[in-house]
């Protein structure tokens, strides 16, 4: 009889150490993004949303691949590239990838919820994807290398317990602060006006390309370490560059939905259909 129960038990557990940047992180993110949101956009987000917030929403799109209808979607979270690519070569190899990955699903939903003649159900839920696929291409290990999974095969050892690349960058690393996301919000929500214009205004490939050169150095990194364990200084280290991937990802995320719903009254009517 425990076997009847362990194969779905076990694929919930899988599923799980695939989220990107964990609960906490994903929260924290679309925490950050409903603060800076302008009152046309919030109006349209609550349109579509009803109660749920943005922080709400934001882990949707992980649970819906969970659902086994759904596995396909599974290739929206992440890209595979090789190592040591350029800026224009990665573009290129980006733009022009044929396998579903979360540039092109990015892409695909920003249609959508720009479109005023979608459903409104089907702008709801392009804009869950896209609160979720903002967080994850933020997430460096996301965007990374096919053979080792984004850093799930990479075995690593973490105050004395065992863990992998992808989950210590996942949630390990975030967890570690004890906070909770609405705390996490407040802590790294103190960005300059300047600076945010200036990384709101960098185009998609872009976030993604800074993804692609953090994850690079990490695999650096751990390719250099005695026995695959981590100093005691690595949480310090690593922690500013968290925080700055959580505070891009919130901030773009608000600019992007702001310039979605930006001077077009008949798109924000839309979502009222």
């Amino acid at each position: 009889m425990r076997s009847k129960y362990l194969l779905p038990f076990c694929f919930v557990i899988i599923s799980f150490t695939l989220i990107s940047w964990g609960v906490t992180g994903h929260h924290a993110i679309g925490k950050i993004a409903a603060g800076h949101l302008t009152p046309a956009a919030a109006q349209a987000v609550h349109e579509l949303l009803g109660t749920e917030s943005l922080a709400d929403v934001s882990t949707w799109a992980d649970e819906l691949r969970m659902k086994p209808e759904y596995k396909y979607t599974t290739p929206w979270h992440y890209i595979n590239l090789p190592l040591g690519l350029n800026y224009n070569e990665f573009k290129n190899k980006v733009e022009n990838m044929t396998a579903d990955n979360v540039y092109s699903a990015m892409l695909k939903q920003e249609q959508v919820l720009s479109d005023e003649n979608s459903p409104k159900e089907k702008k709801a839920e392009a804009l869950k994807f896209i609160v979720h696929f903002v967080g994850d291409l933020h997430q460096p290990m996301h965007i990374s290398r096919a053979e080792d999974q984004g850093g799930n095969t990479i075995q690593l050892n973490y105050e004395g317990k065992g863990t992998n690349l992808h989950s210590l960058w996942d949630s390990r690393l975030i967890e570690h602060q004890g906070l909770n996301y609405e705390r996490l919000a407040e802590k790294y929500d103190h960005v300059s006006a300047k600076q945010t214009k200036k990384w709101q205004h960098a185009p998609l490939i872009n976030w993604m390309w800074e993804s692609y050169q953090i994850s690079s150095v990490l695999y650096t990194e751990v390719d250099q370490m005695k026995g695959r364990t981590l100093d005691a200084d690595y949480d310090d280290k690593h922690y500013p560059i968290i925080e700055k991937r959580l505070q891009q990802a919130g901030l773009r995320l608000a600019g992007l939905l702001n310039s979605i719903f930006k001077n077009n009254p008949e798109l924000a009517a839309s979502v009222q259909k």
